[in-house]
Parts: C-alpha cells; sequence; structure tokens
C-alpha cells in the first residue's frame, strides 16, 4: 500500500502489479483497451483505489473463466459492472453477498442469464458472418465459372475457325499439286 488518496486507501503501480500478476506494460495497455480511468499524481505516475485495483482483478478472473478482451470491454462498459464486480469477488470467496438489499449467490441466475444472452448474440453474430462470407465465396466462384465458361467458348470459335482455314490450305494445296501433275 502507498498512501491515501481523498480518504482512500491507495496502492502503488508496483503494488498492483505484484497483487494482480499482469506486468506494468499489461497494466497499461488495459487502461486504454477497457477504458480505466486510472488516476495520477502531481507527477503525472499512476496510482490505485480500491476500485481500480478491484476492476484489474475482475478482469483477471474473466479471463481466467475464458472471456475474450472484447467480452470483457463489453461486460465493463454495460452498467452491470459494478453488480458483476461484488459478484466475482464474492464467487472467489465462495459466500452470498449483499446487493441492492437482496442478497445474492454467487451463481445468480440473472447474472449468468446476461452472460448467456451476450453469449447467444456473439453466436447469432458469427453464424451471419460465416453466411456472409459463404455466399460472397459462392458468388466470387460463379463469377469465376462464368468468366471459364466464356473463354472456353472463344477458344471453341478460335478452333472452328482454325479448321475451315486448314481445310481451305488443304484445298488450296491439293488443287495447285492437282494442275501440276494433271499437266
Amino acid at each position: 500500500m502507498w498512501g491515501d488518496y481523498m480518504g482512500l486507501i491507495t496502492y502503488t503501480f508496483k503494488d498492483v502489479c505484484e497483487k494482480t500478476g499482469y506486468k506494468p506494460s499489461v497494466i497499461r495497455y488495459y487502461e486504454k483497451e477497457f477504458n480505466l480511468n486510472i488516476p495520477r499524481d502531481v507527477n503525472g505516475r499512476r496510482f490505485f483505489t480500491q476500485k481500480e485495483f478491484e476492476r484489474l482483478i475482475f478482469i483477471r478472473q474473466l479471463q481466467q473463466q475464458g472471456y475474450t478482451n472484447g467480452q470483457i470491454k463489453k461486460i465493463i462498459e454495460d452498467n452491470r459492472f459494478e453488480g458483476l464486480q461484488e459478484i466475482a469477488a464474492a464467487k472467489e470467496l465462495n459466500v452470498p453477498i449483499e446487493l441492492n438489499n437482496t442478497l445474492v449467490s454467487p451463481l445468480n441466475e440473472n447474472i449468468i442469464n446476461f452472460i448467456n444472452e451476450k453469449l447467444t448474440e456473439i453466436n447469432s453474430n458469427i453464424n451471419e458472418l460465416s453466411k456472409n462470407v459463404s455466399s460472397k465465396e459462392r458468388d466470387i466462384l460463379i463469377s469465376e465459372n462464368m468468366k471459364l465458361k466464356m473463354e472456353l467458348k472463344q477458344k471453341s470459335y478460335e478452333i472452328i475457325e482454325l479448321k475451315e482455314k486448314l481445310k481451305y490450305e488443304k484445298e488450296r494445296k491439293k488443287g495447285f499439286l492437282s494442275k501440276i501433275f494433271k499437266k
């Protein structure tokens, strides 16, 4: 611990790195990635209140549960973050907590439903993208197929033309030789 800021306990960057297991570069990246508002002292150095520290712990817990950074960002940006954070902390301790004067178990059904809705939405988006890619690939293949058929047709006409020229040349040579031998 480092000191206090406006009556709040604060932590140094080094303390937070040690407690969360994140490297300093990762925390700086997450500050931008997750739009974390980490306060700075008069010299521009970051310091962390309990709120920022808990948010990093919450991010770590979601990552350990298999969530991607994009999914975590959506969860953090959602207004339900504060409740999720409290539930995640309680889940780690494996005890019920009180949220808005209501007893909530660590596996709160509303949170699970919310997460399932988001996963369903993501799955739906992936399926739609897959269909769009398949549709575009099919259109490209059809276009390429039509182009090849046109080229084949053009080559067929060229072959017919060359056969006609060959036939004409044979007749002409035959006619020339027959004139020589007839005389």
